[in-house]
């Protein structure tokens, strides 16, 4: 599914009762001597603040980067080959240090209940030059004369893109949502609206809601027996979570459900109660922001609540049901 890309406000928040932290992963905490990059042959993962960092080196053929992530501040964007640590904006986005990330990197998360809010993301020199002008394994992106270096293509055979997938894992299981961006797009109908990224923007990721892991797909148009001829490399910085803890639950009289999920228009509540109560009911968006509140008195036994969400844009978003004496969240998604 794609989502809008938009800049996602992190702070210490409260979600009703639910502790909610945001912390930004900079690769600035890690050493490097100018205009280098990570670099070990014994394949060691990196990891800051509990975000770790797949990371291997073959050392096959005199060795070489085979997968996973590298902290780099390369600020080559001139050279294309063997330049494959570099971003073609020539610096971070903050700080000195970013990452440069290979299709296939997996990173992972010491919470299981951690959210990645995004993270700013750019092509590499190496994947941008390979767009833009072609090289002798990948064509000119746009290309219609049949005559672009690298892999031979029919005339006309366009139009071309180079997309990267962000997916979300949870004990094992891959969830329904992922993150689809656009490194460069020629798919629109003349040139006037051909890209191909070259600064810094921020990529939002909070719709895969919380997860244990996240890992990488990278596609193109360019391919060739089955393989991909652009280079499937790209670069982030300010890699952005938050964890959440301390989740109070609502005494055990009041047994909820929530349907469709996720919604487009209105959601369903279904609860039972033994008895009685005041019960109050607040939405809050990801980041803590309150949206809506509404009370009621719950009846003995089932009770039904219909809610309007129309108005919510798509999204991850906390339904709050608090009694005098405790709360209980639910997280649904609005498409």
């Amino acid at each position: 599914m794609k989502k809008t890309i938009t800049k996602l406000a992190l702070a210490l928040s409260f979600i009703a009762g639910t502790s909610v932290i945001g912390q930004t992963v900079s690769f600035d905490t890690f050493t490097l001597s100018p205009n280098s990059y990570y670099k070990d042959t014994t394949n060691a993962d990196f990891s800051n603040s509990g975000v770790t960092f797949r990371y291997a080196w073959n050392t096959s053929f005199g060795g070489y980067w085979e997968s996973g992530s590298a902290y780099t501040n390369v600020n080559d964007t001139i050279n294309v080959y063997p330049n494959i640590y570099g971003a073609i904006t020539g610096t971070a986005f903050a700080g000195n240090n970013y990452a440069t990330v290979q299709s296939g990197a997996i990173i992972t998360f010491s919470n299981n209940t951690t959210a990645v809010s995004g993270f700013y993301i750019t092509n590499s020199t190496f994947a941008w030059k390979s767009v833009k002008k072609g090289d002798q394994f990948s064509r000119r992106f746009g290309d219609t004369t049949g005559t672009g270096s690298g892999a031979s293509i029919a005339q006309g055979q366009y139009p071309d893109w180079f997309k990267l997938s962000v997916i979300g894992f949870r004990n094992g299981s891959v969830l329904t949502d992922t993150i689809h961006f656009y490194l460069a797009d020629y798919r629109a109908a003349g040139t006037a609206n051909d890209y191909v990224i070259k600064n810094w923007q921020f990529l939002n990721c909070s719709t895969l809601g919380q997860v244990d892991s996240i890992s990488f797909d990278m596609k193109s148009s360019d391919n060739s027996f089955g393989f991909m001829n652009t280079p499937a490399f790209f670069s982030m910085d300010n890699f952005t979570i938050q964890s959440t803890v301390g989740i109070e639950e609502l005494s055990a009289d009041l047994n909820i459900s929530l349907f469709p999920n996720p919604a487009s228009q209105n959601i369903i509540l279904n609860y039972e109660s033994k008895s009685s109560k005041q019960i109050m009911m607040t939405i809050y968006d990801i980041t803590g922001k309150e949206l809506q509140t509404n009370q009621f008195t719950s009846s003995i036994g089932t009770n039904q609540q219909k809610i309007s969400v129309e108005t919510l844009e798509a999204g991850i978003y906390f339904l709050e049901m608090k009694d005098q004496q405790s709360s209980k969240k639910i997280k649904f998604i609005k498409l």
